[in-house]
């Protein structure tokens, strides 16, 4: 691993005299369970998820058919995830999301969600995401001494500047349309050197959000841009300008959506 260069690094809007007009936070323009699986697989420390189903048999009642009289049958299905990765004693996983693994969890979301009403796939609503993730890139822009990091992902609603965008890269998953999703995005919140947790000199925490409402988020410029060359994927990952407005509220800058994501101080191919 390189020094660790924390130039600029405490320029993270925590202060009035560090504070930017402009922030930077990496999200993900999806929250399909589908998605998440196959792409971090098993990267994911930590997710929780949830979907539903409703079907309607409709039938006659015999004697009273010629008065318009009809029984309704409902059958609900959901499936709820809450998963978090087990480690034995020497820290080998117990648990991990391995292909076969998520293989046989989406055969269940078939089983259980799907139907011949649907033209797509059963999904999932994926609530919250934390990922283990080791690399010496982020390291380099932190003042961590180590290079394995957990990144907390949380759903929030998509603003109106990326609906449109959401939509587009959801387009052949039916989440609107057939399945009933929220449009969602899961966005950064957080990032802690795993080895701090288990220190208590230290939290780690090298970017710290609480979600759009936090008008002063600590969110490194350098590294966000990192998270979102290296760790996130092109089809679904973006870097989300936000800027306060009337000092009470933070919203996408749309100016800046654009230029700001090509342009984030960090040029490294993916």
């Amino acid at each position: 691993m390189q020094e660790n260069d924390s130039t600029g690094f405490e320029y993270s809007g925590t202060t009035d005299e560090t504070y930017r007009d402009t922030v930077l936070i990496p999200g993900l323009l999806t929250n399909s369970l589908r998605v998440v699986l196959r792409t971090f697989g098993e990267d994911i420390y930590q997710i929780t998820a949830h979907g539903s189903t409703a079907t309607t048999n409709k039938t006659k009642a015999e004697d009273l058919r010629d008065y318009g009289v009809s029984v309704e049958r409902r059958n609900s299905h959901a499936v709820k995830i809450d998963y978090e990765r087990l480690s034995s004693r020497d820290g080998e996983p117990i648990n991990p999301l391995t292909e076969d693994v998520i293989h046989k969890l989406f055969s269940e979301l078939d089983t259980q969600l799907g139907h011949e009403a649907l033209s797509v796939v059963p999904d999932l609503a994926v609530t919250s995401i934390t990922l283990r993730i080791t690399d010496d890139r982020l390291a380099e822009v932190t003042p961590a001494q180590t290079a394995e990091f957990d990144l907390q992902f949380v759903a929030d609603p998509a603003e109106e500047a990326v609906s449109g965008k959401t939509e587009q890269v959801n387009r052949s998953r039916g989440l609107y349309n057939e399945l009933g999703f929220k449009r969602m995005n899961l966005n950064l919140y957080s990032v802690v050197e795993t080895a701090t947790k288990y220190e208590t000199q230290s939290d780690g925490r090298y970017f710290h959000w609480h979600g759009p409402e936090d008008l002063r988020p600590r969110a490194p410029e350098l590294l966000s841009s990192r998270i979102n060359q290296h760790i996130l994927p092109d089809e679904y990952g973006m870097l989300k300008p936000y800027s306060v407005v009337d000092d009470r509220v933070l919203e996408i800058d749309k100016q800046h959506l654009e230029d700001d994501s090509d342009a984030a101080g960090d040029t490294e191919n993916r």
